[in-house]
């Protein structure tokens, strides 16, 4: 069975919804458990790592541009970004759900995944776990919580 760091997410969301602040105090036995649920180490570290990171106020990006300009997405990005979802990102962006700072953040964290089966659906289930952890963004969470989160990702209620 292939395994990444996001079906490691995923795994940890759809069986536990209610571990919110408890995960740094329990996360060895967490690991524990996703190991015997027959995960590798080294991709529950990283997707630990990879939570952790939705809340570092020193790994937020700063957009140092105007807003009038034009986000063009790089090499790398379009590697793990198909143009589907380039574009769901600009929509969201221009229909205000994100600011610059949210996008950059989504890409980051999209990047850090390094998901070879990445899909507008894992896309979505990233852009509603960066929402939930920018309070900043207003009501956008409450938007970004009617995605249509099917196909490889779960959904909260």
């Amino acid at each position: 069975m292939k395994e990444n760091t996001l079906d490691v997410l995923f795994y940890l969301f759809d069986n536990y919804p209610d571990m919110g602040d408890n995960l740094p105090e329990d996360r060895q036995s967490m690991h524990g458990y996703l190991q015997e649920a027959g995960f590798l180490h080294s991709e529950i570290t990283r997707a630990f790592d990879w939570l952790e990171s939705l809340g570092d106020e020193a790994a937020r990006v700063e957009v140092t541009y105007r807003s009038s300009a034009t986000r063009m997405f790089s090499p790398e990005e379009q590697c793990w970004l198909n143009s589907e979802c380039q574009g769901y990102l600009v929509f969201l962006e221009q229909a205000g759900v994100i600011s610059p700072e949210a996008r950059e953040q989504i890409l980051d964290r999209v990047l850090e995944l390094k998901d070879e089966d990445f899909n507008l659906d894992r896309l979505k289930w990233v852009v509603l776990m960066v929402l939930i952890n920018r309070p900043e963004e207003g009501n956008s969470f409450f938007w970004a919580e009617g995605l249509n989160l099917n196909g490889g990702a779960p959904v909260f209620h």
